[in-house]
């Protein structure tokens, strides 16, 4: 895998861009197809999404098209050395209400403790880290992959655009530290999980669970939680939006103010979402089946 993706990263990297996003749309569509458990589960997420039945057709347009979106996402991934992420952020559009995307992380970072970005599987999340990473001091919350070679050449993908990387294993206490060192932690917040080890919250009006982790380091740490999200433009450039900081308070429940933090991290997504539901990239089942909140 690790001599695949080495020789990989080399040819892709010097092919056109329109070609290899051609190339891993194809691939990732092909699969959307042949793997029927996948499939199933990204419509019925989508089917929520659009407030349409599981077989709508335009539910199960917009399942391939999440998928085929997904390949130019990966193929960005792969390519990142080869990417020019100044060029990039000169010519993304801001679309942050009433300030630059650059003033809401000041203001975040403004009391000195740091700041949590919350993301989702939207749009380029690699793309977003490095162009924050021109401007700011940042770490991100990361898997890892289970071949150390692999892991440090896709990986370094990431550190050489100035994004230091925090496995999950890892994560809470060393991302405390780096918030106490004043650096902003980002972290993909759109991870299902059961409601044992979840926060409950309330996502495009159904009942979901997903890990208080973020929530749990803003109350420890006192840091602001700022969700931010970068996508693709119709026309073939880039947005970029951050949502007013959130900061977490002192003199309630500890249990409330996570949930209160969270579901604020889930609110922004959903407006992200509602907007380009096709660049959410979600193909595990989100919602549990059995639990549907009031509308």
């Amino acid at each position: 895998m690790y001599w695949l993706a080495h020789s990989g990263i080399a040819v892709a990297g010097r092919t056109p861009p329109r070609v290899r996003h051609a190339v891993a749309s194809t691939v990732t569509s092909a699969s959307y197809l042949g793997w029927r458990s996948k499939r199933l589960a990204t419509q019925e997420n989508m089917a929520k999404v659009l407030g349409l039945p599981d077989n709508h057709i335009a539910v199960r347009r917009a399942a391939l098209r999440s998928w085929s979106n997904y390949g130019r996402t990966a193929a960005q991934l792969i390519c990142l050395p080869y990417l020019n992420i100044v060029d990039i952020d000169a010519h993304t559009e801001d679309l942050t209400e009433g300030m630059t995307w650059r003033e809401g992380l000041a203001s975040a970072l403004g009391p000195g403790k740091g700041a949590i970005v919350t993301t989702g599987h939207f749009g380029s999340w690699d793309l977003a880290g490095a162009i924050a990473a021109q401007h700011v001091r940042l770490s991100a919350v990361a898997d890892t992959f289970k071949d150390p070679r692999l892991d440090n050449l896709l990986q370094g993908h990431r550190r050489d655009n100035g994004v230091d990387i925090i496995p999950a294993l890892s994560a809470p206490r060393r991302a405390v530290q780096e918030l106490a060192d004043g650096r902003v932690v980002a972290i993909v917040i759109d991870r299902p999980v059961s409601a044992r080890h979840g926060v409950e919250v309330t996502f495009f009006g159904h009942t979901a669970y997903v890990p208080a982790g973020a929530a749990t380091m803003a109350v420890k740490s006192g840091a602001a939680v700022v969700p931010g999200y970068f996508w693709h433009a119709p026309s073939g450039g880039y947005r970029i939006r951050v949502f007013p900081p959130m900061f977490p308070r002192s003199d309630v429940d500890r249990r409330q103010e996570v949930r209160r933090l969270t579901q604020y991290m889930v609110d922004c997504q959903e407006e992200i979402v509602r907007q380009t539901p096709t660049q959410w990239f979600m193909f595990r089942r989100f919602w549990p089946s059995s639990l549907v909140a009031a509308a």
